[in-house]
């Protein structure tokens, strides 16, 4: 956050399933768990017992989001939901994405993608309209298949459920 003198870190882990499948789990202090399976997408904060469901393909604000999120990993058809440019750089390749619709412009400016010579994703760096600024580095990546389960979450028991979107 561009206010903070110290930037916020946390680590920990990310699958993704083209088209529109991914888990990230946060580790440390402030944990969560995102998981989507294309047709819901949950957020949980264990610390809190809460967790937030959010149906996705409905038009609503959160849809801009995912789909930037799966089009910049996935790589297809990228071109249709963003203005890119590429250079080569020692390791590999490195991609600025600005998104084309005013959708996704309200949720980052631009983000830029740092491809190694393998084309897996290294980093990624997404600046937001506040001037906010997300980077993320990989490591570690494999291509192995994931198994449904990888993306599906059921709360735990006694978890607060809200869906603040309403749906």
């Amino acid at each position: 956050m561009r206010l903070m003198t110290k930037p916020i870190l946390n680590s920990g882990r990310v699958w993704f399933q083209p088209p529109n499948r991914f888990r990230r789990e946060v580790k440390g202090n402030s944990p969560s768990l995102t998981v989507s399976d294309g047709r819901e997408l949950w957020i949980y904060y264990p610390n809190f017992k809460s967790a937030e469901r959010y149906s996705l393909g409905k038009r609503s604000p959160i849809d801009s989001l995912i789909a930037a999120i799966n089009s910049a990993l996935n790589l297809e058809n990228v071109e249709n939901t963003f203005h890119v440019t590429g250079t080569k750089i020692d390791s590999g390749y490195e991609l600025e994405l600005t998104p084309r619709t005013a959708s996704m412009k309200r949720v980052f400016q631009k983000m830029t993608l740092r491809l190694n010579s393998n084309l897996q994703a290294e980093r990624t760096d997404m600046l937001q309209p506040n001037g906010d600024r997300m980077v993320t580095s990989y490591s570690n990546q494999t291509r192995a298949p994931l198994p449904p389960s990888t993306f599906k979450f059921t709360p735990p028991p006694a978890t607060d459920i809200t869906t603040p979107l309403g749906q």
